[in-house]
């Protein structure tokens, strides 16, 4: 607020050293508000300039109630707040500059008193919830901070296949007004690779996809996806669920891996505690079928590398699940996965089958399957698609 007001004296001696210089010239000063927008005022009409005192504002948090995966906390700011916005650190963390931090984790931004739910937690673990205050200004004022704990979860609290995840990294069963749906819980367990990352819940499936007509790699090349290629482990397509080591290494040359770069950069706002969109690995899309989809978990297997499934209506049957859990996060937020009579679609998985190939879960209309298979990398066309994932 200094700063400020000696922006204004600056502006109000740089202004009357003018006039005095020529009466006669008149000048104007120019405001630029917190918005964006502006003001113009005539300086030689301007007597004084003011500043009303007690500009500091504050909001004060109390814990309404502790859960397995959330902690529910009353914030109550002062007159004088314009709004405020909540963030929630494990106590463990070191923090050295919490304002910085406040604003790189925001769970949620606030004017008035409101009860608010923080999820995403882990339970039985010691967290500080803080808060970062404005004035009616839009000027930062301070901090706020209350240390609470998770109790053990209930297996009510716990994440279910089909429930929506949220950008604050809450579940629900049914869509909760306020809360921004970015996903569909597809599995509720994860891999050793990802349990190591603290990603121990599951994996979500995005509402939209994040590109079309997009090439796994611009140039094809041994092992681009690090490790042993997924086609050298039996039935290793079903298996794999890595999709975030493999897209991982991919990002290391972003420029060359366009399916992965395009799951990464997905716009949809992801929680603070989770892993960021990914490209899913096989394995991942073998269980978005299985446990979205309702198709059997085991397809007819060819060679051991790749699979296929042809029950009657089986694309149909399988999309119009996915689509149908898909719904329950509202109309509007998400995108159906549909593939027109005698057409096809096909989704790129992170997983690599050779120096030419990477995997791709295909939606064939003609020839009524569903298919895990390898594909060329370079190819890109106009039934193909990104639709990433997220471990949390």
């Amino acid at each position: 607020m200094n700063r400020i007001i000696s922006i204004f004296t600056l502006l109000a001696v740089v202004a009357g050293s003018a006039l005095a210089q020529n009466a006669l010239e008149r000048k104007r000063m120019t405001i630029t508000l917190t918005d964006g927008t502006t003001r113009t005022y005539d300086v030689s009409r301007i007597d004084r300039v003011e500043f009303a005192e007690g500009f500091g504002a504050s909001v004060n948090l109390t814990l309404n109630k502790a859960a397995g995966y959330s902690l529910t906390v009353d914030a109550l700011p002062s007159e004088n707040c314009g709004s405020y916005v909540l963030a929630v650190a494990p106590a463990s963390e070191a923090i050295t500059d919490t304002a910085a931090y406040i604003l790189q984790h925001v769970s949620a931004t606030e004017t008035d008193p409101k009860t608010i739910e923080l999820g995403g937690l882990q339970p039985l673990t010691d967290y500080i919830v803080m808060a970062l205050v404005y004035d009616f200004y839009g000027i930062p004022c301070g901090t706020s901070s209350l240390r609470a704990s998770t109790v053990e979860a209930t297996d009510a609290e716990k994440p279910k296949v089909g429930y929506i995840l949220y950008a604050d990294g809450s579940w629900s069963r049914r869509l909760v007004k306020g809360r921004n749906p970015i996903g569909i819980i597809f599995a509720v367990s994860t891999s050793e690779a990802d349990q190591a990352n603290g990603w121990t819940m599951g994996y979500a499936l995005a509402l939209n996809d994040a590109a079309a007509q997009i090439a796994w790699a611009t140039t094809a090349a041994e092992h681009q996806a690090g490790g042993d290629y997924t086609s050298a482990v039996e039935k290793g397509f079903l298996s794999d669920q890595d999709g975030y080591t493999h897209t991982a290494t991919l990002m290391q040359n972003a420029s060359r891996h366009p399916a992965a770069a395009a799951a990464c950069a997905y716009t949809a706002p992801a929680p603070a505690r989770s892993s960021g969109w990914y490209l899913p690995s096989s394995g991942q899309w073998h269980d978005i079928c299985v446990n979205l989809g309702g198709i059997d978990d085991m397809p007819n297997v060819v060679g051991n590398t790749e699979g296929y499934w042809n029950t009657p209506q089986v694309v149909s049957n399988t999309l119009n699940l996915i689509n149908e859990h898909m719904s329950i996060a509202g109309s509007g937020n998400y995108t159906p996965i549909s593939v027109p009579s005698g057409d096809y679609l096909w989704y790129w998985c992170s997983s690599e089958s050779s120096s030419e190939q990477a995997y791709a879960i295909f939606f064939d209309q003609d020839q009524l399957v569903v298919e895990i298979a390898p594909y060329f990398k370079t190819y890109a066309f106009s039934t193909n698609r990104v639709r990433p994932v997220i471990a949390f």
